[in-house]
């Protein structure tokens, strides 16, 4: 096996302890926040700690929910779609 393929196999094997420190990281991201400010508010909820974040958050959630919800029944098609029109 290859190094790379060797490296993706402990990937995946330790894939809830890097999830964890992956969103250990957002956090502190987020945390830091509080501390480090902007210098000059340019909108008006960049005063508020974290928003950028949780503008990001909510809007990634916003389009998994309209893709899965509205989109995906109007281009997907069924099981046996390419046998019929063969």
């Amino acid at each position: 096996m290859s190094l790379f393929g060797m490296l993706l196999s402990e990937l995946r094997a330790r894939r809830g302890v890097i999830g964890v420190l992956f969103f250990l990281g957002l956090a502190g991201l987020v945390g830091a926040n509080v501390f480090i400010r902007p210098h000059e508010v340019e909108f008006v909820y960049d005063a508020y700690a974290g928003f950028w974040g949780v503008f990001g958050l909510v809007g990634g959630l916003a389009m998994v929910i309209v893709m899965k919800k509205i989109v995906q029944p109007m281009i997907s098609r069924g099981d046996d779609y390419y046998e019929r029109n063969s």
